[in-house]
């Protein structure tokens, strides 16, 4: 009987210490941050993720999430891990799962991502919301898309697209048509013939006034006495393709620039899939829907269109990730200096920064000022690294022989004061 208590005893203090071993599931609290129109998903004070969409429902375009250095995060998309690095842009069709944890707790949310071309949320009876129909012109090089027939415009590259090269789009003018560009959820000024070259990414919003109604078919007075009560109980038959007085749709693509380190996912273009993948000249595994690359180097990525009526469609990039490296001479164990330093760079392209006691100091291959030295280096691709060193000034050679002929100097002072002394007479 003892021996089975005892066991019992000991069964329930190894559940309590699992119990305190296994990571809490939290629900992640959201806020809204009305000066930046972000969300923020706090798991605690300390640890959260901020967001630049919503999460928890279906996310239209990309996404933009920043962290802190001290929050464990991880992203998944169908299951699959994601690389996820604060700062960087998530696009892409899928189910995605955040979790955000702080060592000992976690907690997650989902959501799922497609392009923009699904049903409107709000004010659906209002908009006819239209995908864009592709086509092709060899002769002027240009894809013309078509919204519905109604109205038609011209770009270098396909809806969707990602292209290291500017684009130029040509919209015709039509009083019915509205066109809002944005820049990375900014908006930003547009006209017809407009060449955008900046990286980011860019989205145009066409609403097409296509509904030819007489705004002055009813009066003020007309609609008086019809108050919401009376407009609801009324048995009113309502003519839906009346109320369908605008069409809408969305073209955007992604314009990348040198070595890239946060690109995580590629999806094909409009009507497109994926044919082939090629890093450093070595063919990859393919998903027709999308590829995420993995391995730094020179890729290589062919766009096939579906039904064969457009022409291939190229990216190359290069993926770097690599932190870039410094090189110091005259530099100790622990970063300790004496009289001098020097800074050497890996490469020409990389930026150094430095903080002398946390001010701004300006570059210099040799740093000979005594002090406490960060120095952050940042290469083309936006990878960092960081280093701390600490110079001390040291006596010099020269100094040191000054010594002893000081001291040399105070004894001849001192003896030449004892013979004048000693030879002093009194009359």
């Amino acid at each position: 009987m003892k021996k089975f208590i005892t066991f019992i005893c000991i069964a329930a203090l190894l559940l309590l210490s699992a119990g305190n071993v296994l990571a809490a599931e939290i629900r992640l609290r959201e806020s809204y941050i009305e000066d930046t129109g972000d969300y923020r998903y706090y798991l605690d004070e300390r640890n959260y993720v901020t967001s630049s969409q919503q999460l928890g429902r279906i996310v239209e375009n990309v996404i933009k999430l920043t962290y802190n250095d001290y929050t464990y995060v991880s992203l998944t998309k169908d299951g699959e891990n994601c690389d996820i690095v604060s700062g960087g842009y998530i696009y892409g069709d899928g189910n995605y799962t955040l979790t955000i944890g702080n060592g000992k707790d976690s907690g997650s949310i989902n959501f799922i991502m497609r392009q923009p071309s699904g049903e409107l949320s709000e004010d659906e009876n209002f908009y006819n919301k239209s995908v864009l129909t592709q086509a092709y012109s060899a002769e002027q090089g240009l894809y013309s898309l078509s919204l519905r027939g109604l109205y038609t415009f011209y770009s270098p590259v396909p809806n969707y697209s990602v292209t290291d090269k500017p684009v130029k789009l040509l919209t015709p003018a039509d009083d019915r048509m509205d066109i809002t560009a944005y820049k990375d959820g900014e908006e930003i000024n547009y006209s017809s013939g407009k060449t955008f070259s900046d990286p980011g990414y860019y989205v145009l919003s066409f609403v097409y006034d296509s509904a030819d109604i007489d705004d002055d078919r009813y009066t003020e007075s007309d609609l008086q006495g019809f108050s919401d009560e009376a407009m609801d109980n009324a048995d009113i038959v309502v003519d839906d393709s009346y109320f369908n007085i605008a069409d809408i749709a969305v073209y955007s693509f992604l314009i990348i620039d040198g070595a890239q380190n946060k690109l995580n996912f590629i999806n094909p273009p409009q009507d497109y899939t994926i044919s082939s993948v090629m890093l450093d000249g070595q063919k990859q595994p393919v998903n027709t829907r999308f590829y995420r690359p993995v391995n730094d180097g020179n890729y290589r990525i062919l766009f096939k269109n579906n039904a064969g009526i457009l022409p291939d469609y190229t990216l190359n990039f290069t993926r770097d990730t690599r932190a870039p490296a410094l090189r110091f001479g005259n530099v100790g164990p622990g970063g300790i200096a004496h009289n001098k330093f020097s800074i050497i760079k890996d490469s020409d392209d990389t930026a150094v920064e430095i903080l002398s006691g946390g001010a701004p100091y300006e570059y210099a291959p040799e740093i000979t000022e005594s002090g406490l030295y960060k120095i952050t280096a940042t290469d083309g691709a936006g990878n960092t690294s960081a280093y701390l060193i600490s110079l001390k000034k040291k006596y010099t050679a020269a100094y040191l022989l000054l010594i002893p002929l000081a001291l040399a100097v105070a004894a001849g002072i001192k003896l030449y004061s004892a013979y004048v002394s000693n030879n002093i007479h009194i009359r």
